[in-house]
């Protein structure tokens, strides 16, 4: 007969069931059981046995002592606090919710590495503030002056991998952290969540470098607003603070008044956009949202080329798919951009220092204590190149 746990408290299983996103249903299938069962447990009608316990504590990615608290643990629903509407929350998948948790515990382990404060000189989400009805020419202009890189450095970058990791680092300087993952939702590009020390942005990195700058200059808008956030992609309409934080970073990008000066084409067909794309490191629909503000093309000609576009974009990943060997890359390399060059050297430095363990530092830098070395490597030959 299977023994069946004592004391597991019905009401966390529920909690931690929706918190992660999954439906009853889905719950059922990964375990092999009927929804009823699965109910039963969260009513307190029946209890799961010790092996059940553990497959759903690695389904919600929980620790299993969590289902035996007396209560529910005091944890902020981040979910909650994103500008989005109901419908577009219920699509949030589970890994994007996981996600956001580990921004949390990337936010406190910034304030443990720090002693709660953030060391940059200057942080623009203190000195700078918007408002939704604040002018984005306006904002683009502020934000552009207080990074202090102009038009043409910006142009002189080689290309978007350069731009991109110039901009984060830029940004990062003025004492907003930004973190990459591989978010496997083709519905999220980014998110940001605020804090009176750490605010901190991720980017997908499974997305185009190009794009990852967009969602980088949205979720900066967000901040600024004092808003959590989250991008969809570079798309027409959507409610007033996405509308807003799109039509910042397109501005901030690609400046009005200096892309006034380049519009001097004949026709503006893909190779004019991609030209002016490439000029700018940005990828084409942020040229085809200026374009439409300016009545050059109209909003069905972005829908007719995003489409195309993005199906063609989809054929070459699944072509380059086909292509490569079964190797799965480099952990320590995927680790380090994930996590960004300045956290590890915050991370490592604060570890010499005798100021944490290498057990918390595998923990800061979510990794295995025997990965720690392998990382510590990475950053090493970032340093000395």
């Amino acid at each position: 007969m299977p023994e069946y746990v004592q004391g597991v408290n019905p009401t966390i299983i529920e909690w931690a069931r929706k918190r992660s996103g999954y439906t009853l249903k889905e719950v059922a299938k990964s375990l092999n059981k009927d929804v009823e069962t699965i109910s039963n447990w969260e009513s307190g009608e029946c209890a799961p046995t010790y092996a059940q316990l553990e497959k759903l504590a690695h389904k919600f990615k929980r620790p299993i002592a969590l289902f035996f608290f007396p209560e529910v643990p005091d944890e902020p629903d981040l979910i909650d606090q994103l500008a989005l509407r109901s419908s577009e929350i219920e699509e949030l998948s589970p890994n994007i919710r996981l996600l956001l948790r580990h921004a949390a515990a990337r936010q406190l382990s910034l304030m443990e590495l720090n002693m709660g404060v953030n060391p940059a000189a200057r942080k623009i989400f203190r000195d700078l503030h918007t408002q939704i009805r604040a002018p984005v020419a306006d904002l683009a202009r502020q934000v552009r002056a207080y990074l202090d890189i102009n038009v043409e450095t910006q142009a002189s970058w080689n290309t978007p991998t350069e731009a991109l990791e110039n901009w984060r680092n830029c940004i990062q300087e003025k004492g907003i952290f930004v973190f990459k993952d591989a978010f496997q939702d083709d519905f999220v590009d980014g998110f940001s969540l605020v804090h009176e020390q750490f605010p901190v942005i991720y980017l997908n990195n499974s997305r185009p470098h190009a794009r990852q700058i967009f969602s980088l200059f949205h979720e900066l808008a967000h901040l600024l607003l004092r808003r959590n956030g989250i991008t969809r992609g570079v798309k027409i309409g959507g409610v007033q603070i996405e509308r807003f934080c799109n039509r910042f970073a397109a501005e901030f990008l690609v400046p009005s008044s200096d892309l006034e000066t380049r519009l001097d084409y004949p026709d503006y067909d893909d190779a004019a956009i991609w030209e002016l794309a490439s000029h700018y490191k940005v990828s084409r629909p942020v040229i085809l949202l200026k374009l439409i503000d300016r009545s050059i093309l109209k909003p069905t000609d972005y829908k007719r080329k995003a489409k195309k576009w993005k199906e063609a974009h989809q054929s070459k990943l699944e072509k380059e798919a086909e292509s490569k060997n079964s190797g799965g890359g480099d952990y320590y390399n995927t680790r380090a951009v994930y996590l960004g060059y300045r956290y590890l050297e915050l991370a490592f430095s604060r570890y010499h220092q005798g100021q944490c363990s290498i057990e918390e530092l595998a923990e800061h830098l979510n990794v295995k204590v025997k990965s720690v070395p392998g990382l510590e490597d990475r950053l090493l030959r970032k340093v000395a190149s």
